[in-house]
Parts: structure tokens; C-alpha cells; sequence
């Protein structure tokens, strides 16, 4: 029997196993990789590309953290966050309007309530716009899927203060952020060398390709079976840190309490389709990037190409990080693997024609369980969703907040809890 499995080795489950390095752990992942959605490839020529976790923000001291334990490189990501989350009020048909209610969201804001008030956490953004012009409705409806991966059906007002501006940390603006001096940044390497230093230092044993069918109570621990390359795999352990996504972590494990499968119940993701699109440097010579049809009409990109790898693009070569957020991402979602990156492909050379002879390579990832949205009722889970079920401890984005640094967190606080026994 082990101290520790840890189910999951995304930022949350690799996190809980390094603060677990003293003990005899071991962490199940369905994937051939580690890192879950931090999932980067690195090229001879030094170039990097992205499949979904991009860019640390100021304000992920929690990353920064652990990047600097590790002996990581963060360097200057090349835009702000701002390029990437802002959009225009001015540019709307009304944007008196927008402007308006972008001063109610504030003043929403300067009034501090608890998360699970029903006047936030139980109304939908639309409601909260239900007598707001067509255009301030079309802001919020591009703001939010963009930001949130989520409509404005499926986002509740707490969730649009969390995420809305430059505070992202709460959803109040009546105390500081923790920040760092360092700005926007990004891994040297692509974001998986987080997860792959996590993974190493644990001292882990990682087992990979594995599915974890079931997860039962036994006599002073759990019984963990799965299913791999391998055949039938089995453990058990004294305690289980499930960094599973919510749907997946109701449907392996046996017996939770009604007001956990509820919490559990209640977290909705949005979809992402990644679609990196590596750019050789000026002058060398790269295969013709072969295309086959794609939708008319359809995006193909939802960032703008802000995304991109820091550098010069033109001498050193480098990686548009794209991708298209859920809206985008459920029309294409069984489309053939060729037929999305030919879009992508297009979509790019259509805002940068000069970069048509110099695609090198297009990627291709889809994530079911891209972004944990902020429905309405959520937080009167929050609780539940945080809560230990004996030795049975849960982590990941959809536990505290919907990002990298909150998953971090999250298996920190899932780690102390083992410790404390």
C-alpha cells in the first residue's frame, strides 16, 4: 500500500506530489504526456510551441513561485494580458452603452458580498443584462467566451467580477492583488518544462497511459483500478488526490457524499482546439504547407494571433499559439484534424501574408475540459468542492479558481492535507 496516488498529473496533481516528495507516491495519467493542458513541444531550432496553458500574469505568484524553486526560466512574454483580454468599448455600435454598464460591473465590484450571494452567484450574466441595449449584450456575449470559454448564459455575474479588468484574483476591488515585478511572462521552453520539473522532483512514480476506471474505499485506504497500454493496473494507497476534471472524477469514484457528487455535478467546462502554427526564420526554406478544405466563414483563431512566442520572428523563427475558444471550438470539434489546421493556416496568412513560405509545422490538441466555467451556482458549492472525503483529497482548476495559479494552489492545499493526516 502507498502513502499517496495521486490521480491526474496536470499543474494541481503534480503540484500535490511535490509537496509530497518525502513520501511514497504515485501519479496515474490517462495521457502519454505529463502536464496535462501545460502540454508544449520544443524544436531543434529552438522554438517552442504551446498546446493550451500559455502565458503567466503578473498576478500567478503561486507559478512564479514554484518556477523559481525549480530553477525555471520566466521570461518577458512579449505583449500584456491586456493585448490579449481587452476589447474595445469604443468600437461597439454603442459605445456610450458599453460604457455605462462597464461602470455598473465596477460599481458591482466596490461592494464587497459573500461569493455565493444570491444576487451574483445565482444570476447569469444575461439576466444581469436583460434590459441592456443589443450591443452592450454582444460585448459582454464576446467578452465572456473569449475570457471565460463560456457564454453569457453560462457565466454568473460573481464569475464576470472575478475575471473582469485587471484584478482576476477576487472579484472585489476594495483590497490589493499580490503582484509580481516581473509583468507578463512565459516559460523559456514552452509551459510543460512546469510540469515536467514538478513531475521529476516528486520523485513520483508516473505511470502513464493509464485510465482510472474506479477508485473504492477499503479497509484503511482506496483501491484504485485502471486500465493501460499494459493490461489491468491496480494499487492502493492510504490516501487518493483526485486532480481529475469534475465529470470525470464523479463517474470513477464510489460512494461520495450526495453534496459532493452535487458540487462535482455542477462544474461545466469549455471546449478549446489548439492549433499552433510554428514560423521558420526569414530565408530558410521549409516544405509548402500542404491545405485541404475547411468551413467558409468560420474562425479559426479566437486570440487575433496576439499569442505568439517572444523574439524576433523574422531571425529567429517562432509559434503563433493558436487556437479557437468553445463557441469556435463545438462546430469543429469532429471536423478531420487537417481540415481545422488549413483553417488555422489560412486565418494566418490572411492577417500576415508575408508568412505564407515560412510555415513550418501546424499542431493539433483538442481539450474537452479546456476552462472550468463560472456558472451560475457555482460558488454555493464552493464548500463541497473543496472539501476531503476521509483520506480522499481533490485538486485541480475547477477547486479554488479557474486558472493555472489556482490549480497550483489547489494541490498545495490538497498536499497539507495528506500531511495533516
Amino acid at each position: 500500500m502507498r502513502d499517496v496516488v495521486i490521480l491526474g498529473s496536470g499543474v494541481a496533481g503534480l503540484t500535490a506530489a511535490y509537496h509530497l516528495r518525502d513520501l511514497d507516491v504515485e501519479v496515474i495519467e490517462a495521457a502519454s504526456h505529463v502536464g496535462g493542458r501545460t502540454l508544449s513541444e520544443t524544436f531543434d531550432d529552438g522554438t517552442w510551441a504551446n498546446y493550451a496553458a500559455q502565458y503567466v500574469s503578473d498576478d500567478k505568484i503561486k507559478v512564479i513561485d514554484l518556477a523559481d524553486e525549480l530553477g525555471l526560466e520566466l521570461i518577458p512574454s512579449g505583449f500584456h494580458s491586456n493585448d490579449l483580454r481587452a476589447f474595445d468599448p469604443s468600437a461597439s455600435e454603442d459605445p456610450a452603452a458599453v460604457a455605462v454598464w462597464i461602470a455598473r460591473l465596477e460599481d458591482e465590484q466596490a461592494t464587497r458580498r459573500p461569493a455565493d450571494s444570491a444576487e451574483l452567484d445565482q444570476v447569469s450574466v444575461a439576466q444581469w443584462l436583460d434590459d441592456a441595449p443589443q450591443a452592450v449584450k454582444s460585448f459582454f456575449e464576446t467578452w465572456c467566451g473569449s475570457l471565460i470559454f463560456g457564454s453569457t448564459i453560462e457565466t454568473s455575474l460573481y464569475g464576470l467580477m472575478l475575471i473582469w479588468g485587471d484584478n482576476r484574483t477576487s472579484a472585489f476591488t476594495d483590497r490589493p492583488v499580490a503582484r509580481s515585478n516581473r509583468g507578463d511572462t512565459v516559460f523559456r521552453g514552452g509551459t510543460n518544462r512546469l510540469t515536467r520539473a514538478l513531475a521529476e522532483a516528486s520523485g513520483a512514480t508516473l505511470t502513464t497511459e493509464t485510465e482510472v476506471l474506479a477508485v473504492s474505499a477499503i479497509q484503511d485506504g482506496y483501491h484504485i483500478a485502471g486500465i493501460g497500454k499494459d493490461g489491468v493496473h491496480e494499487t492502493t494507497a492510504r490516501h487518493v488526490v483526485c486532480a481529475l476534471p469534475a465529470p470525470v472524477a464523479l463517474n470513477v469514484i464510489a460512494d461520495l457524499p450526495q453534496t459532493k457528487r452535487e458540487a462535482l455535478g455542477a462544474i461545466r467546462y469549455g471546449r478549446n482546439i489548439a492549433t499552433p502554427i510554428s514560423i521558420a526564420a526569414a530565408g530558410q526554406t521549409v516544405a509548402p504547407c500542404p491545405l485541404v478544405p475547411s468551413r467558409p466563414d468560420q474562425t479559426y483563431n479566437s486570440n487575433g494571433f496576439v499569442l505568439r512566442t517572444p523574439g524576433d520572428m523574422d531571425s529567429e523563427g517562432g509559434c503563433f499559439h493558436s487556437y479557437v475558444h468553445d463557441v469556435f471550438a463545438r462546430p469543429l470539434w469532429d471536423d478531420p484534424a487537417a481540415s481545422v489546421q488549413s483553417g488555422a493556416v489560412r486565418a494566418l496568412v490572411e492577417r500576415f501574408p508575408q508568412l505564407s513560405d515560412r510555415i513550418a509545422r501546424v499542431g493539433y490538441r483538442r481539450w474537452r475540459y479546456a476552462l472550468p466555467h463560472y456558472s451560475p451556482g457555482r460558488m454555493r458549492h464552493q464548500a463541497a468542492l473543496e472539501a476531503s472525503v476521509d483520506g480522499l483529497h481533490f485538486c485541480g482548476d475547477y477547486v479554488l479558481t479557474s486558472n493555472m495559479d489556482g490549480a497550483a494552489r489547489s494541490g498545495e492545499l490538497a498536499a497539507r492535507k495528506v500531511l495533516a493526516g
